[in-house]
């Protein structure tokens, strides 16, 4: 198609410019490469350095348990060799009357331990109850969740503002401002950023109290197994106090013979007895405290790295906003050849090409902000 006298000067500096900017190679490190990918959260780094201390944490409790044990056995053996002495005693006498007033002297202690055990259990079946209903869970919600939410939810609105004012721009460069097409645009773009801001704030919010809810299942639990131990401790006294009755009678007609010796050498057997339940106590104690470290330690993570995600999701954002402008940047000059080469070729009678597109991405907040509740859902699941 042979160009009019009228566009030749025009379409000659079309081309040097179409020359010059084609020929010249683009940089494209200014909107690719590791610049803009967000760094790991200091919060983060504090996650993950605590998390690999408290691998193996656990160890020294373990240790203390085992040796409270060997200790425990030692003196369950020692009340062994202790009770054997007082049937030898009873043998070589004669009689074991002594032992029989021991035995029954002994019933006492038993029965108000067993009455102390089950007091015990009723107490805390009563603390339990309290720990029940749709309410249990209120006490262990995170004191920060509402700061996280509503920090969430203004940056959301504050690029919903945008995107808004990017559709009014749109319509007043194309003549369109103040229609119905603008007007369209508008009101499904406010109806669907409704919608995403509702299903983010939900998702916030049942993320919380699904932990909070999980939390309170663990503490009833909890309280059921102290539950369940009390009452074992009462069965275990009843069982003692029934056995010191029926030693106490068998061995009746024998009590006054050997009455001294036998209380003083039953004496010794309870308390070695005793000192050996003391080593069981410390047995559980060591392992309670070793799961109450882990599950702190666990929460401590869950919210530094939770933190910390969000706070990197964020930087994320603002990395991949920067890398969109330089990348509108670079090709910017295309763009602006384009349209004048169509502009060219409609003054020539020609058919125009296809519009320049710039070569965006979605909201750069909304790809952060899902990779960041994804990390944070990683974090809660450490030393559960």
């Amino acid at each position: 198609m042979a160009i009019p006298d009228y566009l030749e000067n025009t379409t000659k500096d079309y081309a040097d410019q179409a020359k010059a900017a084609y020929s010249a190679p683009i940089n494209t490190g200014t909107f690719t490469g590791r610049q803009f990918v967000a760094g790991e959260d200091p919060l983060q780094t504090q996650a993950i350095n605590m998390a690999q201390q408290g691998v193996g944490s656990y160890s020294p409790y373990l240790q203390a348990a085992q040796s409270a044990q060997r200790t425990g056995a030692g003196q369950l053996g020692l009340s062994g060799q202790t009770l054997g002495g007082v049937y030898g005693a009873l043998n070589q006498a004669g009689s074991a009357l002594g032992q029989a007033g021991s035995a029954y002297g002994g019933m006492g202690q038993f029965q108000t331990a067993g009455a102390g055990a089950a007091q015990g259990a009723a107490n805390i079946a009563s603390g339990a109850a309290g720990m029940t209903g749709p309410n249990a869970y209120q006490q262990f919600m995170s004191p920060y969740q509402q700061q996280v939410i509503d920090a969430t939810l203004a940056e959301y609105d504050k690029q919903g503002a945008a995107g808004e004012q990017q559709i009014k721009d749109q319509a007043v460069a194309s003549g369109n401002f103040g229609g119905g097409r603008e007007g369209a645009q508008l009101g499904q773009y406010q109806s669907d950023r409704l919608a995403d801001r509702a299903a983010l704030q939900g998702s916030m919010l049942q993320q919380g109290f699904g932990q909070a809810n999980q939390l309170a299942q663990q503490n009833f639990a909890n309280q059921g197994n102290l539950f369940g131990m009390q009452q074992g401790l009462g069965g275990m006294q009843s069982n003692l106090f029934n056995q010191q009755g029926q030693m106490g009678s068998a061995q009746q007609s024998l009590a006054n013979a050997q009455l001294g010796r036998g209380q003083a050498i039953q004496g010794l057997s309870a308390a070695q007895q005793g000192l050996a339940g003391a080593y069981g106590n410390q047995i559980n104690q060591q392992f309670g405290l070793s799961d109450f470290q882990r599950q702190g330690m666990g929460q401590d993570i869950s919210a530094l790295g939770s933190m910390g995600a969000i706070r990197q999701g964020l930087n994320q954002a603002q990395l991949t906003a920067d890398q969109q402008a330089a990348r509108t940047a670079a090709y910017e000059p295309y763009g602006r050849l384009t349209q004048f080469g169509n502009v060219l070729t409609g003054l020539g009678g020609g058919v125009a090409g296809q519009q320049y597109a710039d070569p965006g991405s979605a909201s750069p907040f909304q790809t952060a902000l899902g990779t960041a509740t994804g990390l944070a859902g990683l974090y809660g699941k450490i030393f559960r």
